[in-house]
């Protein structure tokens, strides 16, 4: 191989091998560094919830709380057995694909997670309905209603919507019989993940949260629990 060749696979190489250290290295410095680091919560305030699986985060609020009812853009009939709306609904967004073909983590494929980090699928958000806001590891956070309100429009806007204003539901079954999956903007990528999305919504309403979360962690240690 001549030597400018050489060179080149050399530092591509080195690139590559380099680019999870510096991935991880941005991941662990930029979730310790908080945004909004003056937010107190408001006792008597609106209960909003951080639940995850271990890996990948999701919003629960309240189904109705300061005027908003989220059972007007997810009515019970567009899940597969539920007769009226449940107190809480979780919010996740994440890619389309990932979301559909992986219910568990053994059905999870490689060339799945590559679409999905490589941006080149569809987004979507995942909409559960729950009895209780404690389903997985969970974090509670009281929050006033105005921030209440910049958080639900940070939800809402997830979500792509059909001429009519209502959001685009997926023609597929949830993974229970109380969740459904929507059409939603914008799409995966490296740095914008499904914890980053939750993160975002945070930092928007004015809520303590890291500056970068592509993982569930920093969200957690951030709000103290």
């Amino acid at each position: 191989m001549r030597p400018h060749l050489r060179r080149r696979v050399v530092g591509l190489s080195l690139a590559l091998l380099a680019a999870p250290v510096i991935y991880l290295g941005l991941a662990v410095v930029l979730g310790l560094v908080p945004v909004n680091r003056d937010f107190r919560e408001t006792p008597d305030g609106i209960p909003i919830y951080l639940r995850t699986n271990g890996v990948h985060a999701e919003l629960v609020l309240p189904t109705r709380a300061a005027g908003i009812d989220w059972s007007v853009d997810h009515p019970p009939g567009e899940f597969r057995r539920l007769d009226e709306p449940l107190p809480w609904v979780a919010f996740g967004w994440g890619d389309r694909g990932f979301y559909l073909s992986t219910p568990t983590w053994r059905d999870l494929r490689l060339s799945t997670a590559l679409v999905a980090l490589t941006g080149l699928g569809e987004g979507a958000m995942h909409v559960e309905y729950i009895e209780r806001p404690d389903a997985y590891a969970v974090a509670r956070i009281g929050i006033s209603e105005t921030q209440y309100r910049r958080l639900a429009a940070f939800v809402r806007d997830s979500f792509r919507r059909a001429p009519t204003g209502r959001p685009v539901k997926i023609d597929a079954p949830g993974y229970l019989d109380t969740d459904a999956f929507y059409e939603a903007v914008p799409r995966y990528r490296l740095w914008y993940t499904c914890n980053e999305w939750v993160r975002a919504g945070l930092a928007g309403a004015g809520i303590r949260t890291a500056v970068w979360a592509p993982w569930d962690t920093a969200l957690f240690w951030q709000t103290g629990r």
